[in-house]
């Protein structure tokens, strides 16, 4: 069996291993961002890495001949998109990471469940807008009047 203060010295050396890939992880999650561009080619959505949307651009303005809620439907199903593929990419930098971590059995926390983190953020085609079983859009815009 190997003594104490060995496991000790691989146990902080693992853990300084970590820090250090996690600290590098976080520095190129901090510049990275998504574009994604809609079906229709009418907009383009960039999203950062904790999703929020940071650019948005209209193309060939197409978008003013679309009704309130088409144009609403291609704004969430790209936005959608966009932060799906920044989930996986997310996912992607963090989850060799973890899986480098020696697992400890019995301590909360010490294991990450990323379906529980991300849900249907990074299932395929999981982050657009949600539709009834009818097919139709139920959101309704509504023009401020004031």
């Amino acid at each position: 069996m190997e003594p104490v203060e060995e496991r000790l010295a691989k146990a902080m050396e693992a853990l300084e291993t970590t820090r250090a890939a996690l600290t590098g992880a976080e520095q190129t999650l901090r510049q990275a961002s998504v574009v994604v561009m809609s079906k229709d080619r009418s907009v383009e959505v960039t999203v950062g890495a904790q999703g929020e949307v940071t650019a948005m651009r209209f193309h060939d303005g197409k978008y003013r001949s679309m009704a309130p809620a088409q144009l609403a439907s291609v704004l969430l199903e790209t936005i959608g998109q966009a932060r799906s593929r920044m989930a996986r990419q997310v996912l992607d930098t963090y989850r060799p990471i973890s899986e480098g971590v020696p697992q400890v059995a019995g301590v909360p926390g010490a294991e990450i469940d990323w379906d529980a983190l991300f849900g249907s953020m990074v299932r395929e085609g999981g982050a657009g807008p949600r539709k009834n079983p009818g097919g139709r859009l139920r959101d309704e815009i509504v023009e401020d009047t004031a």
